[in-house]
């Protein structure tokens, strides 16, 4: 879905160690299979399909959806966009970027308003040599403010500082699971910090509306190491995130059956 949604819009680089990319919206799916399919990946950021059988089994969908809006998904405007720029991240990294995304963060919320510690999200190529660690910092912003990227910057520097903690989070969530691969992996990676490679990354969830590449410029200035930029351009983005999570409701339905293996923690 993502490599359908989502194309590449031709970009001017900044100078420096910022590598710029911005994702606008193909056009290619119509607004019903978009909304079905993002309503799909919404829902399994927050539930892990045995949850679903154990919590749903007995509820018809105004149930489902009513349990979803007390308990899972979060009321608060922001809150609610700053999980949605995560959904959308997870998905680009693994869908479209073929990273190993192990867990899906949100579904460790222990309050639907409550973010979960750490990176917004973690994604790996472990079979390279050395292994690598993509750290995206992800904002979402349904208006304009010239010192995104600033902020953004700052607040990856603080996540890169404590990185370890959310490896072994990561760790813990796939052992959990029983999924040696992951765990031993990451093992190795907290053992041997000077054999692995961190990339930092930042991801812009932006309503396209009001976004101007200024944001990439002064970012520009700041970056002293190599970092990749995302872009995400949505139109209407406020609207668009309701019209998600009120598909994301719907999916989780009874009328939903769960046929393929979900791998993610």
């Amino acid at each position: 879905m993502f490599g359908k949604w989502l194309e590449q819009e031709p970009v001017e680089q900044p100078e420096g160690e910022l590598h710029y990319e911005a994702l606008v919206e193909s056009g290619e799916l119509d607004e019903e299979e978009l909304m079905d399919q993002l309503g799909r990946d919404v829902a399994r950021n927050y539930l892990n399909p045995s949850e679903l059988a154990l919590v749903f089994d007995d509820l018809g969908s105004p149930e489902v959806a009513d349990y979803l809006r007390a308990n899972k998904f979060p009321a608060d405007v922001m809150v609610r966009h700053g999980d949605f720029g995560e959904v959308v991240t997870a998905g680009l990294y693994r869908r479209v970027r073929r990273w190993c995304v192990p867990i899906l963060k949100l579904r460790y919320k222990q309050t639907p308003g409550q973010a979960v510690q750490g990176t917004d999200v973690l994604a790996f190529r472990f079979r390279q040599t050395p292994p690598v660690i993509a750290v995206p910092e992800v904002k979402t912003r349904a208006t304009r403010k010239r010192d995104l990227g600033k902020e953004a910057y700052n607040s990856l520097e603080k996540v890169l500082d404590r990185l370890d903690e959310s490896l072994h989070f990561a760790l813990a969530r796939c052992a959990e699971r029983n999924h040696q691969f992951l765990v031993r992996h990451l093992a190795a990676l907290l053992r041997r910090p000077r054999e692995r490679v961190v990339e930092r990354h930042m991801v812009f969830v932006h309503d396209a509306l009001v976004w101007k590449d200024d944001v990439v410029d002064l970012l520009a200035d700041v970056v002293t190491q190599r970092t990749e930029l995302t872009v995400v351009k949505i139109r209407g983005l406020k609207d668009f995130v309701a019209r998600a999570y009120q598909a994301a409701e719907a999916s989780a339905g009874p009328r939903r059956t769960e046929t393929s293996k979900d791998t993610a923690a």
